[in-house]
């Protein structure tokens, strides 16, 4: 009967350690969707993100009629998600922080990511109608080269270019990559694909010449309207033929996010 009762304790026991087990695992899976930055979020840190984000969900100003303004002009479904955009901002700037440890960084990257996803996942389907869009993409690209993420990094930023052929600094981020791991002829063809959609962009005619291109070769051309989702975006990507050079991860970014 003794033995009875101690397999029967010994059963709960284990079953009692795969529920909490599997609840601390769920528990992380949402830590990582849902990121928001942990303690207060102090002055200078809203003063270094978006204008729109005090009137974002979760933000002090949310309640207010200035939110409207702002749906209007972002659109209303990407809004609806932006607070997960402002909180990867805010993460990002505590992960790049000096006194931030390694382990933390690693995790708060890692954030920074799930939530730029959290709202491209959101708004596939309405591509059109989020101007924020190519740029969420370029930010997720340039926290993914923190990451040493390449190949994802490498996916975001064609996006965001397919989206919008004219947003140069999903050109020049990447070009930055190529050019730092020693890829400086895929990064010449690559900016010069930026300045045919945008040839007054200093950054990319800077990089060009310093490639030793001639910005006299330039031929702007007519950027075609955008694609509906990120899905028919990806499919038009391949159509036109644009190739996504190879990676040689043997020469890792420096520190630091790329600059717009």
């Amino acid at each position: 009967m003794k033995s009875r009762s101690m397999i029967s304790r010994g059963c709960f026991s284990a079953f009692k350690l795969r529920v909490i087990v599997f609840v601390s695992i769920f528990m992380g899976m949402l830590t990582v969707a849902s990121a928001q930055p942990a303690g207060d979020i102090t002055k200078e840190e809203m003063a270094l993100i978006p204008p729109y984000c005090p009137y974002a969900q979760l933000f002090p100003k949310h309640n207010t009629s200035e939110r409207l303004q702002w749906e209007a002009r972002l659109g209303r479904e990407g809004f609806q998600a932006i607070h997960h955009y402002c909180w990867g901002q805010i993460n990002l700037q505590r992960a790049l922080r000096s006194r931030t440890s390694a382990s933390e960084r690693k995790f708060l990257l890692k954030t920074v990511v799930a939530d730029y996803q959290f709202v491209i996942r959101h708004v596939d389907g309405h591509a059109r109608d989020f101007v924020l869009l190519p740029e969420i993409l370029t930010r997720k690209g340039e926290a993914e080269l923190l990451r040493s993420d390449f190949q994802d990094a490498n996916i975001s930023f064609a996006r965001a270019r397919a989206i919008k052929p004219d947003y140069w600094p999903a050109y020049s981020a990447w070009a930055e990559f190529l050019i730092r791991s020693g890829q400086k002829v895929a990064a010449k063809q690559l900016v010069k694909s930026g300045l045919e959609y945008s040839p007054g962009a200093r950054v990319l005619r800077d990089q060009y010449q310093s490639l030793g291109g001639d910005l006299s070769d330039i031929k702007p051309i007519r950027k075609p309207p955008p694609p509906e989702s990120i899905a028919e975006e990806s499919k038009e990507s391949k159509q036109t033929g644009e190739e996504i050079p190879e990676i040689n991860s043997a020469d890792p970014p420096s520190e630091g996010s790329p600059q717009h």
